[in-house]
């Protein structure tokens, strides 16, 4: 079974007269790493919201179609039955951060701050201080774990909300342009987490970004949005090969890709079936 299932999703906020999502059909399969990208007011954070239950628990507003998380229906169930653990385990079916990870500080300290949500959720006291130890070793702040949140830098803040989200032993971790406030090096950071993530935990996640060149290099699969609607779910490598429709709803292609292509097309290097294009490989048909 998968874990999410979306089929025909359409949802329209209050007072709209255009649906945010229109016609969804998407599966995540656990352990799965899904990129989602597409240009602004493509639909992306209004899908993720729909996944964390917050549409239209939260939101307000119509959702039509079969959105199920888990086995529990969106529409269907209470907002706590969806980001609550499961019945069975300790572990929450959905736990999502924001773009901007001071929204979501909560505590005096980052340990507090972690503790929050479980806190609300009645998890043991000696489980919480475990799962605490464990997500600062994963994120790499377990030095700063008596710091004032406010006070770290955006990378860190970052990482201390990947953490807070880590500690509910989410089914599916959704991160919602998490670099999108950062600087270079805070970026690489909060990449090298995702690409930790996805050997250490057992969890899907649903990471959306702008830019793709950091994002295809850690996904299983890129999924691309435009209008509300899907337009492209599949391996990056093939998603990729489709430069000139990807320019023409707004989501610019790697650089690599865009200039492989252009090199194909120039009979410079051979036609592949991918996007794969090896940099040195281009610079040295370029230079020819």
């Amino acid at each position: 079974m998968a874990l999410v299932d979306l089929e025909g999703v359409t949802f329209w906020y209050p007072q709209t007269e255009r649906p945010a999502l229109d016609d969804v059909t998407l599966a995540i399969e656990p352990g799965e790493v899904v990129g989602l990208a597409g240009p602004a007011g493509a639909g992306k954070s209004t899908l993720c919201m729909t996944l964390a239950g917050l549409a239209p628990h939260v939101t307000g507003g119509e959702l039509r179609g079969n959105a199920v998380l888990r086995g529990r229906a969106s529409s269907g169930s209470r907002l706590s039955q969806l980001l609550s653990p499961d019945d069975d385990s300790s572990r929450a079916v959905v736990a999502m951060t924001f773009q901007d990870p001071e929204s979501q500080i909560v505590g005096m300290t980052v340990e507090e701050d972690l503790a929050f949500g479980m806190e609300n959720l009645g998890v043991a006291r000696d489980e919480m201080n475990a799962r605490i130890d464990e997500a600062l070793d994963l994120v790499g702040l377990v030095h700063l774990r008596d710091r004032f949140p406010y006070a770290l830098s955006g990378g860190q803040k970052q990482r201390v909300a990947i953490a807070a989200a880590l500690v509910m032993k989410p089914h599916l971790l959704i991160l919602d342009e998490p670099t999108s406030e950062l600087d270079p090096r805070s970026r690489r950071e909060v990449f090298e987490l995702v690409e930790r993530l996805t050997h250490a935990e057992d969890l899907a996640v649903l990471i959306v970004e702008h830019a793709l060149d950091d994002l295809v290099a850690v996904v299983d699969r890129l999924v691309v949005m435009a209008a509300g609607r899907v337009r492209f779910d599949g391996p990056p490598r093939t998603v990729l090969r489709s430069v000139d429709e990807l320019l023409a709803i707004g989501v610019r292609p790697p650089d690599v890709s865009v200039l492989g292509l252009a090199a194909e097309r120039a009979g410079l290097l051979p036609e592949r079936e991918h996007a794969d294009v090896d940099e040195q490989e281009l610079i040295r048909a370029l230079s020819a």
